[in-house]
């Protein structure tokens, strides 16, 4: 359902309302209808970070945000940070180090940076690193770039705060309750998709599998949105980031695997967008997310206009890309039991050193008795079509004593049932299992 909606923010602190299409997204509406092509678009996936805005105070990709989901919000794009005539320190910073090269990658590599500045005026060198790890420069290191912004860290101010547009986006395509959100699903379920962080079904539109024109914002709905404990349990609503997990002191406490999976998956840009439900609802076998919250025997809330149900997140996909929800529910929330000193960790292999997708992944938690395993559990990612909960593996590793890794990392080889594809093969994933339970279960102990 393609039709010309309103939509209205604070764009470079200046208010702006316009009319769009509502299949458009923000970085066609930055460039092709506000002539702001400071912001460039490079892959239309969210994997080179050129098209990088300050959207809340976050970065993000722009070609993975609807323009309705701006509505109401605050963003920067290349050509705000100029103050006249007188460059950005980080402009300069990045001129005087010779840290400029075809100008591909520059405009949104000095967002991402804003954007880390912003909210840590003097960052390490790592956490510069990993701040621009979205964003990919072709021409050559990143020595002189990361140089440039640890130059410019100590010339830049704490920004103003942003005051946010009121927004104007109608309810149908941006629904503000829960209510709202479930009678669209209601009335239109075998069409209408929600959308929330975007990186995946934006990224099946960009390749034609997913039609934009059909996708509604469900990233106001309150009832969605928070972290925080409900009697013996944690709960974190549906649209909680992976960045918001990763941050999270409660998620660190109770559901140590999340923290540490989402601080470990995808670019910062990836996850100040993609949210928990967002990944349990793509249903991929090599989720980050997916395998922590397996582990940590997360439950799913689902609800549709008409019911309510609960499953176990392990129970939720039935094959790579396929749920058993139905088409008018949502998950909404999840809650993961606390248990008291819970210890986890997270293990994963992808194609390089920057953010991808990984080849396999092992998370592993326990909690421990009089110092010998009290309850144990192991999920891998990319080691079978869905999210793999290895249970043998589990019970080798409960079994406890010296023997315990050696024979739970022979479990793993026999449980695991993994594919072979463009980016390994099926013995590699099989052995590299192994390799990374072994990690894991090191780091836990140790921790």
């Amino acid at each position: 359902m393609v039709e010309p909606i309103e939509v209205a923010f604070t764009l470079n602190r200046r208010p702006e309302r316009l009319r769009v299409r509502s299949d458009r997204r923000l970085v066609d509406v930055l460039r092709d209808d506000l002539r702001l092509t400071g912001t460039q678009e490079g892959c239309g996936t969210g994997d080179c970070g050129s098209c990088t805005v300050v959207l809340d105070g976050h970065a993000v990709n722009s070609c993975l945000v609807m323009a309705y989901q701006a509505d109401g919000a605050s963003i920067e794009t290349i050509e705000g940070l100029a103050a006249g005539d007188k460059l950005h320190p980080l402009q300069e910073a990045l001129l005087d180090r010779g840290a400029i090269h075809c100008g591909a990658c520059s405009p949104g590599m000095i967002l991402a940076a804003k954007a880390l500045l912003d909210n840590s005026p003097k960052p390490s060198l790592q956490e510069i690193r990993d701040a621009i790890s979205g964003n990919l420069c072709r021409c050559t290191g990143y020595g002189r770039i990361v140089a440039a912004i640890g130059r410019a860290a100590g010339a830049i101010h704490r920004a103003r705060p942003v005051a946010r547009s009121s927004g104007a986006a109608p309810s149908y395509f941006r629904p503000r309750s829960l209510e709202e959100a479930l009678e669209i699903l209601a009335q239109r379920g075998g069409e209408a998709r929600p959308v929330a962080g975007g990186t995946k079904v934006l990224v099946s539109a960009h390749e034609g599998r997913v039609d934009r024109g059909f996708l509604f914002d469900v990233t106001a709905v309150p009832e969605m949105q928070g972290i925080e404990e409900r009697g013996d349990a944690l709960w974190l609503g549906a649209l909680v980031t992976h960045a918001e997990a990763a941050g999270s002191p409660l998620v660190a406490r109770d559901a140590p695997v999340l923290s540490a999976a989402c601080r470990a998956s995808a670019a910062p840009q990836i996850r100040n967008r993609a949210t928990l439900g967002g990944s349990l609802a793509s249903a991929l076998g090599t989720s980050d997310a997916v395998v922590a919250l397996v582990v940590a025997d997360a439950i799913l809330e689902i609800v549709s206009v008409s019911a309510r149900r609960e499953i176990p997140a392990a129970e939720l996909s039935t094959r790579s890309g396929e749920t058993v929800l139905e088409p008018d529910e949502l998950i909404v929330g999840i809650r993961i039991p606390r248990r008291e000193g819970i210890r986890g960790a997270f293990a994963r292999l992808g194609q390089r050193r920057g953010p991808s997708v990984a080849k396999v992944s092992v998370g592993a938690a326990m909690t421990f008795k009089e110092g010998q395993p009290d309850w144990v559990r192991v999920a891998l990612g990319g080691a079978a079509p869905t999210v793999l909960r290895a249970v043998e593996t589990e019970v080798a590793l409960a079994t406890g004593g010296y023997d315990a890794l050696q024979k739970a990392k022979e479990a793993v080889r026999a449980e695991v049932r993994p594919v072979d594809d463009d980016r390994s093969s099926r013995e590699y994933r099989r052995e590299m299992a192994a390799v990374l339970l072994e990690r894991a279960i090191g780091t836990l102990v140790d921790g």
